[in-house]
């Protein structure tokens, strides 16, 4: 069958119901550490309604004791670092330099586009709840972010092509390879429910990741997989666009929103640098 028309579902049915392709407003904050129980509140519900918040400090550019100060407001816990980062020289103390680097190690460290992913995918599905990214400089020219509500594309999927979706439920349905340790890999699914009954994801579509059917399931694969990369491209109704300027963090539920980057071009004296963490935990104000 053909790929179906993406639309949004009925915003009563969605995880998360504020999500739009209008990007949201910058949260000003007088502080990384987030004094105001107002400021705390409203990045709080932006997470848990949209999927995400932007939250701006004026002032010096961000460091990594900005991004800890920030987590902490947040009541994120402790960082979490995957195994394959605990020896990278792009992570220190659990937070990962985002910048071009010659010969860099990982596809974060290049100026080229990023398909949407999720982060932390060789780690089991739902384990790394958020993902904070503080940006300390802006590329000269391009380096977007997009965002793709993930779930409730998933949630049309089901409506409209159930077999399909199955094809992303199941226990080895995606397979990711590491970039650090040849041969290491993870198979599980790209969707399952948690503990609460809410969907969570793992969905990637970057060089590493491979999708494997169940047999006989070969053409609802392709189904499930051409609907998500309709979902995931310019225009959709489930993708938001946005550009991170110094000075913002971003706070995404790395288990419910895929995120990607477009292709930028550095200033040499003065290139793009993201600051990033993951948390198994979620927000609270």
């Amino acid at each position: 069958m053909p790929t179906p028309l993406i639309t949004p579902a009925p915003i009563d049915t969605r995880q998360m119901p504020a999500f739009s392709t209008i990007p949201a407003t910058s949260i000003e904050a007088g502080a990384w550490s987030l004094p105001d129980a107002t400021v705390r509140r409203r990045v709080a519900d932006g997470y848990r309604r949209r999927g995400y918040a932007i939250v701006s400090v004026p002032g010096a550019a961000p460091s990594a004791e900005d991004l800890n100060g920030l987590s902490a407001a947040l009541r994120l816990g402790e960082v979490f670092t995957p195994p394959m980062y605990s020896a990278s020289s792009h992570t220190a103390g659990g937070v990962s330099r985002l910048t071009a680097a010659s010969g860099g190690d990982h596809p974060f460290q290049d100026r080229a586009g990023q398909n949407v992913h999720c982060d932390g995918t060789l780690q089991p599905l739902g384990q790394v709840r958020t993902t904070l990214m503080l940006c300390v400089r802006a590329a000269a020219a391009g380096g977007a972010s997009y965002l793709v509500d993930l779930v409730d594309a998933y949630a049309e999927l089901r409506r409209v092509d159930p077999e399909a979706a199955e094809q992303l439920a199941h226990d080895t349905a995606l397979v990711r390879t590491s970039t650090f340790s040849s041969g290491h890999s993870t198979a599980g699914p790209a969707f399952a429910r948690d503990t609460s009954g809410s969907w969570t994801t793992r969905y990637s579509r970057t060089a590493t990741d491979a999708y494997h059917p169940t047999p006989g399931g070969e053409a609802a694969m392709e189904r499930a997989l051409a609907f998500l990369d309709a979902a995931a491209r310019p225009g959709s109704a489930f993708r938001t666009d946005f550009t991170l300027k110094a000075g913002q963090a971003l706070i995404l539920a790395n288990d419910r929103l895929g995120h990607g980057r477009t292709a930028f071009r550095d200033d040499p004296s003065a290139p793009r640098l993201l600051l990033r963490a993951l948390f198994t935990l979620r927000p609270l104000a």
